[in-house]
């Protein structure tokens, strides 16, 4: 049976649900994504890959968890650059800083931390010894397929503001990826836009936001006004294959 996974990234929910971000309402643009999503007919677990809370406060967790709690099925909270990871953990209950591995059937699922060695503009690496367990990892299971999912891209996305805080260690990590072609694909946010890249065996995929967005290729910072939420929907399939879609909403 195919594997169906929802990703909701950059929600940058604030510490005031009434205090708006970049001019929306991100925690009524999270619920039209969550509204969107019960309407889906199969969803077998969500990814929620960072930049969830843009103070990282503890009051912008607590509801996120409130929000999540009726849902039938899983969440996974990942860490961004805007996130706080201990406070996240606290809220959770996930150890979000750790490498995760979560194997289903036909798939094993990897959730890495991007968080280490922030650079204070926004980048952010993994860490030395994530990096070593991800390698080992992969080297002990060539066969199963393999899906990454973590919040900084690792693949620049042609806007020189943005390529400037992508993954700090991208290098090493894509070197990784390309030795393991079971690695069937890297899924990230960061980037509040759509993209689609195949690399050798692996797609490289970014997600937009359910916040705003950001205009693509572009020097400087710039918000898409006239776009509302994004979301992604991934079903890995039994013989390895990935169908994905973006699915965009009105903006409120």
């Amino acid at each position: 049976m195919s594997l169906c996974i929802a990703q909701i990234t950059d929600c940058h929910l604030q510490a005031d649900a009434l205090n708006p971000y970049k001019g929306v309402d991100a925690d009524a643009h999270l619920d039209q994504c969550l509204s969107w999503l019960n309407s889906y007919a199969q969803v077998d677990l969500l990814m929620l890959t960072g930049d969830l809370s843009h103070f990282g406060s503890e009051s912008a967790y607590r509801r996120l968890q409130q929000k999540l709690s009726g849902l039938a099925y899983p969440c996974i909270w990942l860490a961004g650059n805007h996130d706080n990871c201990e406070m996240m953990q606290q809220v959770s209950g996930e150890l979000v800083q750790q490498l995760r591995v979560f194997d289903y059937e036909h798939w094993r699922l990897l959730v890495l931390n991007t968080t280490d060695q922030p650079d204070g503009m926004g980048g952010g690496s993994v860490a030395a010894t994530q990096m070593e367990q991800l390698k080992l990892g992969l080297e002990n299971d060539a066969v199963t397929p393999v899906c990454v999912f973590m919040h900084h891209n690792s693949v620049p996305v042609n806007s020189l503001w943005q390529d400037n805080i992508m993954l700090g260690n991208a290098a090493q990590f894509n070197a990784l990826v390309a030795a393991n072609p079971q690695v069937k694909a890297v899924v990230c946010g960061h980037v509040h836009q759509q993209f689609d890249q195949l690399i050798g065996s692996a797609r490289f995929l970014a997600t937009p936001s359910s916040a705003v967005q950001f205009t693509c290729e572009q020097r400087e910072f710039k918000v898409q006004t006239e776009l509302g939420p994004g979301l992604r929907m991934l079903t890995l399939e039994n013989d390895g294959q990935i169908y994905t879609k973006v699915k965009r909403l009105a903006k409120v």
